[in-house]
C-alpha cells in the first residue's frame, strides 16, 4: 500500500489539508477547480459558504453527469465507428482483394500483349520471308517462261527443219527410186546389148565375105548406156541433197 501524502488546499478563503495515495498536484488541481466553481457561485449569491458548496456540488455533479452522458455516447459512437471500422476493413479487404484479381487480370493481359506482340513480329518475319519466296518464285517462273519460250522457237525451227528433212528424205526416195530404175534399166541395157553383139557376130560369120565396117554396130550398147544414164541422178545434184540434209541435222 502506498504512503498517503499531506497537502494543503484554499477552497473559497479557507485552509483544508488533505491526505491523500493520488500526486499533490492532482489534489492541489481539484481543490482549485472546487474553489473556481465556489467563487463563481458565491458572486451570484450572497448566501453562507455552506449552501455555496452545496451549490457547487450540484454544478460539478452535474458536469460530471454530463460527462458521463457523453462518455456513454461516446463510447457508442466508438463501438459504431469500430463497427463501422470493421466494415470498413472487410469492405476494404474484399476491395483489395477485388484489386489484386484486377492486377492479377491486368498482369495476365499485359503477359498476354506482350506474347501477342511478339506472335506478331514473328508474323510479320514469316510473311516478309515468304513475300521473298514469292518474288524469287516469280523470278524463277518468268526465267522458266524464257526459257520456255526459247525452247518453243526451236522447237517451231526444229519443226521447220523437219518438214524439210521430210521433203528432203522425199526427193532422196524419189532420187533412189530413180536409182533403182535407171538400175534395172542398165541391166536391160546389158542385156540388149549381149543380145546385139550376139547378133552381130552371127551377122559377121554371115556376112564375111562382104567388106562391112562392123564398127557401128559396136558402139551401140554405149549409145543405150547413155540413154539410160540420162535417168540417173547427177554427182552434183546428190552433193546438193546431202549437204542440205546435213545443215537440217546441224
Amino acid at each position: 500500500m502506498s504512503e498517503k501524502k499531506s497537502v494543503t488546499v484554499n477552497i473559497y478563503g479557507n485552509e483544508y489539508t488533505m491526505k491523500g495515495e493520488a500526486d499533490p498536484l492532482y489534489i492541489a488541481d481539484l481543490a482549485k477547480f472546487v474553489d473556481a466553481k465556489m467563487t463563481e457561485i458565491g458572486k451570484k449569491s450572497s448566501a453562507p459558504a455552506a449552501k455555496v458548496a452545496i451549490l457547487a456540488s450540484m454544478n460539478i455533479a452535474d458536469e460530471l453527469h454530463r460527462l458521463e452522458k457523453t462518455k456513454a455516447d461516446n463510447l457508442k459512437l466508438i463501438e459504431t465507428l469500430e463497427k463501422s471500422i470493421v466494415e470498413m476493413k472487410k469492405s476494404s479487404d474484399g476491395s483489395l482483394k477485388h484489386t489484386l484479381e484486377l492486377k492479377e487480370q491486368v498482369d495476365k493481359a499485359k503477359a498476354e500483349v506482350v506474347e501477342n506482340k511478339k506472335k506478331l513480329e514473328q508474323a510479320d518475319s514469316e510473311v516478309v520471308k515468304a513475300v521473298k519466296e514469292f518474288e524469287e518464285a516469280t523470278q524463277k517462273l518468268d526465267a522458266l517462261k524464257k526459257e520456255t519460250e526459247e525452247t518453243r522457237k526451236k522447237l517451231e525451227s526444229a519443226s521447220g527443219k523437219s518438214e524439210e528433212l521430210e521433203k528432203l528424205k522425199t526427193e532422196l526416195q524419189s532420187f533412189k527410186t530413180q536409182l533403182e530404175k535407171a538400175k534395172a534399166d542398165l541391166e536391160a541395157s546389158e542385156g540388149l546389148n549381149d543380145e546385139a553383139q550376139a547378133e552381130i557376130s552371127d551377122l559377121k560369120g554371115k556376112l564375111s565375105h562382104q567388106s562391112l565396117d562392123l564398127s557401128k554396130p559396136k558402139q551401140a550398147a554405149p549409145a543405150s548406156q547413155e540413154i539410160v544414164t540420162d535417168f540417173l541422178p547427177t554427182e552434183d545434184k546428190l552433193k546438193a541433197l546431202f549437204k542440205k540434209i546435213d545443215a537440217i541435222l546441224e
